[in-house]
């Protein structure tokens, strides 16, 4: 059977790391751990409990930065992006392997419910893509990008467990926790292509797409604001009822505030 690396970037994660990497026990063949600058607590002890390769980059204060660098240092065929607030369920532990057997799939989008710090919410949406062949990927170390996937993508409702200690979808959560990523977001949109941290991509210019956001920011708000949106809303959004809907215009919203920043950071 091909092998599965489970690659984290974390930082400072004490509390939820050992259910994380307890969730690992006996379904991965590696661990890969990269800490986003010094550790202050007692992260790296537990991971090193779970025979963990540990990597100490240079702190830059988000996650997406380090994953190509995580992603390099895989050496399975297959690669397990996690968090340290996820876990996998009993279920998609049971079947994890027979998920990577299938020679029809290159890439899979495991079920992600939401949670409001108590309970889950039990609409089949959203889901993560999270588990896809090495050699069948390519990534830009951006805020909130996705893993481009060149072959073929499957869906599965087996559950990427996603439970942080506290509220992730209240507003307050949006306004003082998601929303600032904006700007960061914005600030790599910003700078060189070069300067951008890679794996296995193929090109040497911002996307056609991302050129237009730099140029005309301010034009493409309405416009980018009604597409995430409704995206989403499309995606499944609907099937967790008035959450989905607040969770889509929110999209929206954060999707407008990065062309903002990109406005103003260019002043």
């Amino acid at each position: 059977m091909e092998k599965i690396s489970a690659c984290l970037v974390v930082y400072n994660e004490e509390k939820l790391i050992g259910r994380c990497l307890e969730s690992l026990r006996g379904v991965v063949d590696e661990i890969i751990l990269v800490h986003d600058g010094e550790c202050s607590d007692k992260t790296l002890v537990i991971a090193k409990e779970y025979n963990a390769k540990i990597f100490i980059r240079p702190f830059v204060g988000e996650a997406e930065e380090h994953r190509p660098f995580s992603f390099e240092q895989a050496t399975g065929e297959w690669i397990l992006q996690i968090d340290a607030d996820e876990f996998l369920s009993p279920e998609l532990k049971k079947n994890l392997g027979s998920l990577i057997s299938d020679p029809e799939a290159d890439a899979y989008e495991l079920l992600w419910p939401l949670w409001n710090g108590k309970r889950e919410f039990k609409a089949r949406w959203p889901h993560k893509r999270c588990l896809f062949r090495k050699n069948k990927i390519s990534f830009l170390g951006i805020v909130h990008f996705v893993v481009q996937v060149h072959g073929r993508i499957k869906k599965s409702d087996l559950k990427m467990c996603h439970q942080p200690d506290y509220n992730n979808f209240s507003t307050r959560s949006f306004f003082k926790k998601q929303l600032p990523w904006a700007r960061l977001q914005a600030s790599y949109y910003l700078k060189e292509f070069s300067q951008i941290k890679k794996f296995n991509y193929v090109g040497s210019a911002w996307s056609q797409m991302i050129s237009w956001r730099q140029k005309y920011p301010l034009l493409l708000i309405p416009l980018e604001f009604l597409a995430a949106s409704l995206n989403n809303l499309f995606s499944g959004a609907y099937r967790a009822g008035w959450l989905g809907f607040v969770v889509s215009f929110r999209a929206g919203i954060y999707r407008a505030a990065v062309n903002y920043y990109i406005y103003k950071l260019k002043k």
